[in-house]
């Protein structure tokens, strides 16, 4: 476990890996979109696909929405580049009363809308089931929504999808996929939240193939075939959180009044199972959503490293428990069984114990100087 030189992210965290200096692929990937990237041409770009796709049948691209920032600036980027998009929401367990004022607030920008609910019966049991075994409260939710929007596309003969940002770029991947304009299985299965697993890994006794059929992805060749683009509106504009928040907040997207989880008050503010997602990442990977955040701060240059590290020292997170507590209640376990769960996998390759038996990062201590209980 290392941390990268200019911002303050562990190797911990999938997907990033460190350069020769030390540097890690988000912060490379910032230099890169900063250098390298000739934005006005990308937007000329951007309007030469929509050309083409435009006008070609009942709808003219396919927007996976929620209702956050993102989605709400990805629809109101297509329909004022004249596009006719349908927008899809793969409806999440405990939809906030922010995340439903937002959603509406979304659709009524002007779209026809499907917020589709999965079997909660089927998606307790498969989400239990991921959870036991990887600790990640988000696979089952990814699986449905990946597998669900392709569908829907295929369905509604859609033959562009229009993503959000290329994650490998804005947080850290491989220099080929920080170049990716389009998604692909490849990419699916690496930033995808599946650990790297598809629908047909999960067939057993008690999840059957036929019950894991929503959650099943249509062949790639199929994809190619119809003519469906995936395409990441990130790659074509600049994506940056606070940005796109503040110009989705100008078209009606509401912020919580104080941060749900992490630094920004417009993250996590349409779910309760993502804030327990990001709150499983401590165990496995020894970071939050906070951690995320104080990196970006310090790429966008609003804050220097050290200051980075004196916040997370005068910073304590708080347990989300109301946001547990409503994830307990979908799984059908207690409070005590959850965090059994979550303590079988702390990963033991870069947590141990010191002589009071409390858990630690020895590589944060000695990159950062100091330690602290981060969560109470």
């Amino acid at each position: 476990m290392k941390y990268c030189k200019q911002c303050i992210m562990p190797t911990s965290r999938p997907g990033i890996h460190l350069n020769e200096e030390g540097v890690c692929g988000g912060c490379l990937g910032f230099k890169e979109k900063k250098e390298e990237i000739d934005w006005e041409l990308r937007r000329k770009q951007l309007d030469a696909i929509l050309d083409s796709y435009r006008g070609k049948g009942d709808y003219d691209c396919l927007i996976p929405v929620s209702g956050g920032k993102d989605s709400t600036w990805q629809v109101y980027s297509m329909l004022q580049r004249g596009m006719k998009p349908l927008a899809i929401t793969i409806r999440c367990q405990y939809r906030t009363e922010l995340g439903k004022k937002n959603l509406d607030n979304l659709i009524n920008l002007g779209v026809d809308h499907i917020d589709f609910t999965v079997n909660p019966q089927v998606d307790s049991e498969f989400m239990l089931e991921s959870f036991k075994k990887m600790g990640n409260p988000s696979l089952v939710e990814h699986m449905i929504m990946w597998s669900t929007i392709i569908k829907t596309a295929l369905r509604y003969d859609i033959k562009l999808i229009v993503w959000a940002e290329n994650s490998a770029l804005e947080y850290g991947g491989s220099k080929k996929d920080r170049n990716k304009f389009n998604m692909d299985y490849d990419w699916i299965k690496k930033y995808g939240v599946t650990n790297g697993t598809f629908a047909e890994d999960w067939v057993s006794d008690n999840l059957p193939l036929n019950k894991l059929q929503s959650y099943t992805m249509p062949e790639e060749q199929v994809l190619n075939q119809a003519g469906i683009e995936n395409l990441f509106l990130g790659m074509y504009m600049e994506w940056e959180p606070e940005d796109i928040a503040k110009k989705s907040q100008s078209v009606g997207f509401e912020w919580a009044e104080n941060p749900v989880l992490g630094l920004h008050p417009f993250v996590g503010v349409d779910c309760d199972f993502r804030v327990v997602h990001h709150f499983m990442k401590w165990y496995k990977f020894g970071l939050t959503k906070l951690w995320d955040n104080l990196a970006i701060e310090i790429r966008e240059g609003r804050m220097t490293r050290k200051e980075a590290a004196e916040y997370l020292r005068d910073t304590t997170e708080a347990i989300p428990y109301k946001e547990i507590k409503t994830f307990c209640s979908y799984l059908k376990i207690s409070g005590d069984e959850f965090f059994d769960i979550a303590e079988s996998h702390r990963n033991l390759d870069i947590w141990k114990k010191d002589k009071k038996n409390n858990w630690y990062l020895p590589e944060f201590k000695n990159e950062f100087g100091f330690w602290k209980e981060f969560l109470i």
